[in-house]
């Protein structure tokens, strides 16, 4: 199927010689008959390699599938088990190929949107167009662009819960690459996108819940306080319970009691002094997946997202997989399951944190998990902690925990905030530059990012970083 020029409507017609490379490079990876498709554990990478399966298998190949918290020198060897199959890398390999050329791995693809370490034939990846693979395309996205190229158009809007799940939204609404791909899900019935209150929970939390769990952006005396809210939405005549007694989520509110809340909460935020900037993401688009249940979890792309990271924050990525896929039933009950233990384990390490603290350096925060808060959970937790105001948002916060794979090492989880990547913080680039110093790896995000550091060098790891830091926020 030829490749059509796409727009995204409101922004020039996408570059055609980026998708004439995606066409190319889709021809080849499609010549073999077998592959193991292996993809990073948070909700982009779920999402990008159930949407390379299922092109794989619609073309009739024979297809496993492994979904990685990290690709380093300790994973690589369960990749390597697979012998004689294609590797088809999804949101992650473009920043290995030194890695795979040191573990002599050879037949692979890499469908990425993170800064390639090097140009090559054997990866498609958006940075190599002058497009930034932090905002204008997730790894879900360029693995759809890789399917349409093919011919397979289905899943357009497991590209968008992929983008919303990397916080590619988070000016408001998807851009560039992003947007085209939207425009296919609308046109294609999966997806209805309208200007509306951004808080997570509209679909499938009580009103009184969304704005308690409130956290981008913090609602000064209502986060964490659900009588105050139900006292503030009461006070704003917005009842909280149906003439049925039940109660009720932002999506059963009419167009009017909708605008009532959001004028509430702006004044509200104003009033508490809260910057312009930050009061201004509480309003944006927001994606509906139309053909999930109302009130749902899958009905919201943010919501997936979360259900889908979970998965991956609990060790069990396959089963969110298994729902991109379509399974409603079993898989379904299990993910809801897992997400249910992840909100108490993120509950537990907020607990931990607020008791335990953080220590100070000039440019940086930092805290040690010491085995209270998992290895799978500190950088959320640590980003949790901003919201819910454990950590004072003026610095970034590193968070350290034991690599389980070998003792004398420690995964480093590294969280930021908006205010600060204003400042020029950069913590994928920080966690790369300073891991390598000491023989580690690590790479990641503006916002997120993660390393892996040899345990005698943690000192000097925290010091080389918040070295990093002062270079980065005075340029």
């Amino acid at each position: 199927m030829a490749l059509n020029p796409l727009t995204t409507r409101d922004h020039d017609v996408i570059d055609l010689p980026f998708l004439d490379a995606v066409s190319s490079f889709a021809k080849k990876l499609s010549h073999g008959d077998d592959y193991l498709v292996v993809s990073h554990h948070d909700a982009d990478g779920v999402t990008a390699c159930a949407i390379m399966v299922d092109l794989l298998r619609s073309l009739g190949k024979k297809v496993d599938y492994k979904v990685l918290k990290q690709l380093d020198s300790i994973t690589i060897s369960e990749i390597k088990d697979f012998t004689g199959k294609i590797l088809v890398f999804t949101d992650m390999g473009s920043g290995h190929f030194t890695l795979l050329a040191d573990h002599g791995v050879t037949d692979f693809f890499v469908v990425d949107h993170h800064n390639p370490e090097c140009e090559s034939p054997k990866q498609i990846n958006p940075h190599s167009f002058g497009f930034n693979g932090g905002i204008d395309v997730s790894g879900s996205g360029m693995a759809y662009l890789v399917a349409r190229a093919l011919g397979r158009i289905d899943f357009a809007h497991l590209a968008i819960v992929g983008a919303c799940g990397d916080m590619q939204d988070s000016g408001g609404k998807l851009r560039s690459i992003n947007r085209m791909i939207m425009f296919d899900a609308i046109e294609q019935g999966t997806l209805k996108v309208k200007n509306d209150l951004r808080l997570f929970g509209r679909q499938s939390r009580s009103l009184v819940q969304m704005l308690a769990y409130a956290s981008d952006p913090v609602l000064p005396h209502l986060t964490g306080n659900k009588r105050g809210c139900t006292q503030f939405l009461e006070l704003n005549e917005i009842p909280v319970r149906d003439e049925n007694n039940r109660l009720r989520n932002y999506v059963d509110l009419n167009h009017l009691e909708r605008e009532r809340l959001t004028t509430a909460l702006y004044i509200h935020l104003l009033d508490a002094n809260t910057p312009e900037f930050v009061i201004q993401r509480m309003i944006g688009e927001v994606y509906t997946l139309m053909r999930e249940e109302k009130k749902t979890e899958l009905r919201d792309a943010k919501e997936f997202a979360t259900l889908l990271n979970a998965c991956g924050r609990q060790e069990q990525p396959e089963i969110g997989v298994m729902v991109c896929l379509g399974d409603r039933g079993e898989y379904l009950a299990l993910a809801r399951s897992l997400l249910e233990n992840h909100r108490r384990q993120l509950s537990a390490g907020l607990d931990y944190l607020s008791k335990k603290g953080v220590e100070s350096k000039e440019n940086l925060y930092f805290f040690d998990a010491e085995g209270e808060v998992k290895e799978s959970i500190v950088g959320v937790v640590a980003g949790m902690a901003y919201g819910a105001r454990i950590i004072p948002p003026d610095k970034p916060v590193l968070g350290f925990a034991q690599d389980r794979d070998d003792p004398d090492w420690l995964k480093v989880s590294a969280r930021a905030n908006y205010s600060l990547l204003r400042k020029g913080i950069h913590l994928g680039n920080a966690m790369n530059e300073g891991s390598s110093k000491f023989g580690g790896e690590g790479g990641g995000h503006d916002i997120a990012a993660g390393a892996r550091v040899p345990k005698n060098k943690k000192e000097d790891f925290i010091k080389e970083v918040n070295n990093i830091f002062t270079t980065q926020v005075s340029n």
